[in-house]
């Protein structure tokens, strides 16, 4: 990853988080993407300038059991998991994706060089 980007951005960079239950979060699954289902986490890019050098990057809605529900499945940390689901959610802001093989493994290979700059283990090994 190019770190060097990060150093040099002079933007404040705002996102806004909420926490929520798995009905609103299959309520809002529904809505905006179709799908009637629950889910870790959902991304709504935002993407301006709502003041100067401060940009609104967008939303993450993160589901608090879903997500205790996976750590456990995975055998991961509760800790780790919703680092790696809150670094999930931002590269979304940022326009990464996952749709296609090789998305996946850009997007994968910066969440895992991000997770291990913050001391936690590879997500996706």
């Amino acid at each position: 990853m190019d770190q060097y980007y990060f150093k040099q951005k002079k933007n404040i960079n705002i996102i806004t988080i909420r926490i929520v239950e798995e009905l609103e979060i299959k309520k809002l699954n529904l809505m905006y993407r179709g799908k009637n289902l629950t889910t870790n986490i959902l991304s709504f890019e935002i993407n301006k300038m709502i003041q100067n050098h401060c940009i609104l990057l967008g939303d993450l809605v993160l589901c608090k059991k879903i997500i205790e529900k996976e750590s456990e499945q995975y055998n991961k940390t509760l800790e780790s998991h919703w680092a790696h689901m809150i670094i999930h959610g931002t590269l979304h802001l940022l326009g990464y994706d996952h749709q296609t093989h090789q998305e996946a493994y850009k997007m994968e290979k910066t969440e895992n060089e991000i997770m291990l700059l913050l001391n936690y283990p590879k997500p996706n090994t």
